[in-house]
């Protein structure tokens, strides 16, 4: 699950990073302000992860929706990833099973996700090329989740890719297809939705 979140948390970082309506200001910081007021974010991605170790280039696409109170969707290829609010739930259309782990009560889930709205705690950020590539270090190493760092590209019309090495030490790369940032959460994608066949496995 954790290289999950990771995964995720880049993907809402790359959108922070879109091309701002103010001109004359960096687009890092000013778009940093436009998304800590988004209700939620739907994403188009394309992924690519190179593996040294494996010799193995794997690419998938995907949809994935993050909210501001740390919901997430996430459909990538046939899988789903899902955190409806108090369960977070694991897919997996080959194997025709998913697994459930629920809070417990009074237990409350810490999203990562939400960092990015204070994302100078977590990272140092240096401008490679104004308006175009960032380099991104990370200031605590006590979250093994997180990356060391990242470099963001950015094109014509807003983000180009995103590069980072995971936890396998396995280059990813992102590039974003579509944006959406909205000010209202579309419900219906937080709320799990299985086939009857499907095999569920309660996590403890």
């Amino acid at each position: 699950m954790n290289r999950l979140c990771a995964f995720l948390l880049l993907i809402v970082l790359a959108v922070s990073l879109r091309a701002a309506e103010d001109p004359s200001s960096d687009k890092f910081e000013s778009v940093k302000k436009r998304y800590a007021s988004a209700k939620m974010i739907d994403l188009g991605v394309d992924i690519i992860v190179v593996s040294d170790v494996f010799d193995d280039v794997d690419t998938s696409q995907g949809r994935i929706l993050i909210t501001d109170d740390g919901r997430y969707f996430a459909g990538l290829e046939n899988d789903i990833y899902l955190f409806d609010g108090r369960c977070i739930w694991e897919y997996s259309a080959e194997n025709n099973q998913a697994t459930k782990k629920c809070l417990k009560e009074n237990q409350g889930f810490e999203s990562r996700l939400i960092f990015v709205k204070n994302l100078d705690q977590h990272y140092a950020t240096s401008v490679v090329k104004a308006d175009s590539v960032y380099h991104l270090s990370r200031l605590d190493d006590s979250d093994d989740s997180l990356p060391d760092s990242l470099t963001v590209y950015l094109g014509r019309n807003g983000l180009s890719s995103v590069e980072y090495y995971d936890l396998n030490g396995d280059l990813n790369r992102v590039r974003v297809v579509y944006e959406t940032v909205m000010d209202f959460i579309s419900e219906e994608f937080f709320e799990i939705n299985l086939p009857d066949s499907v095999e569920i496995i309660s996590l403890p």
